[in-house]
């Protein structure tokens, strides 16, 4: 299976993108576009042929004509659809097993689930976007999340604001982004017999206590969020992570913590409620346990490497 590896650091340069419907008599004519074109397919289909390969492309489908490849259109039909035509510095078109990328991207996200929160340019290394140069997108959820992303880098793409082009670029590589992990997923879950429903249940609770840090937070309170049993999230929470759920929330709350002291001005206390700790000597107790040094050694620390 062909795939494009992108290294997800570096922005598309967006040169056209929009909404059109083609209806018969019209076809594709023949050409080499000399740029990388993507189609998300709404309603109705295309048929197309790239150097001699037939595609028929259906509603979620998603394409990407090869900027040195030459394709033409075979049937007049009536589609409608997105097309995005960009380039890109770092984009290279290989062959893979769909097995093994679709592991090698779930195994990434795994470790992605592990890692601790909020760190501070943690993932960045996470570089690569492994696209399929064809595929459905089965779920409808995931076709109406990418068609607004596309749908957003179009608003962008028409604006006169500054910077409109590199916001357009942020949606088109957001969309690409989606697509790859919408392939990892639907991949994992054909070969795996079925996608584990845990990580799902553990993505949302990180979400939510993402969110939700500031809140009073019980085992009582995420049974009445998640509709579950506590010890059972708390047990599958820390197979995926590693932490169980209060240590992830511990965890986050100590580097927004840390953010505060280090980007205002605020009383130890004013900081220990805004992260959930009303209680200015507990608040203390948990961060020195956590970081090493209580908050006000931590700010003089901030204080000496400044000057």
């Amino acid at each position: 299976m062909e795939f494009y590896r992108i290294n997800a650091q570096m922005l598309p340069k967006v040169n056209f993108v929009d909404e059109t419907e083609i209806r018969p008599p019209y076809v594709h004519r023949k050409r080499r576009a000399g740029e990388q074109i993507l189609y998300f397919i709404r309603h109705g289909e295309m048929h197309l042929l790239e150097d001699g390969k037939p595609l028929i492309l259906k509603p979620g489908d998603v394409c990407l004509l090869d900027k040195d490849r030459t394709h033409e259109g075979t049937k007049a039909t009536t589609c409608n659809y997105y097309y995005v035509h960009f380039m890109h510095g770092e984009m290279e078109l290989v062959d893979a097993k769909e097995e093994e990328v679709a592991r090698q991207q779930f195994e990434r996200r795994r470790k992605a689930m592990a890692k601790e929160p909020c760190e501070p340019y943690g993932s960045y290394d996470e570089s690569e976007i492994w696209l399929p140069k064809y595929w459905h997108i089965k779920k409808v959820t995931d076709q109406i999340h990418i068609d607004e992303l596309i749908k957003q880098a179009i608003a962008e793409d028409y604006s006169t604001f500054e910077n409109h082009k590199i916001l357009c670029a942020c949606r088109i590589q957001e969309a690409l982004i989606e697509i790859a992990r919408c392939f990892a997923t639907a991949e994992r879950e054909r070969t795996a017999g079925g996608f584990p429903e845990s990580y799902y249940k553990v993505q949302k609770i990180q979400e939510w206590l993402n969110a939700s840090y500031a809140a009073d937070i019980s085992g009582e309170r995420l049974e009445e969020e998640f509709d579950g049993n506590f010890d059972y999230m708390n047990r599958i929470f820390k197979r995926v992570t590693g932490q169980t759920i209060f240590q992830y929330l511990t965890a986050v709350r100590m580097e927004h913590a840390k953010r505060l002291i280090a980007q205002t001005t605020m009383h130890t206390g004013v900081i220990g409620q805004e992260v959930g700790y009303p209680d200015e000597y507990y608040f203390s107790k948990v961060f020195k346990r956590n970081v090493g040094i209580s908050p006000r050694a931590y700010a003089d620390s901030l204080s000496k490497n400044k000057s």
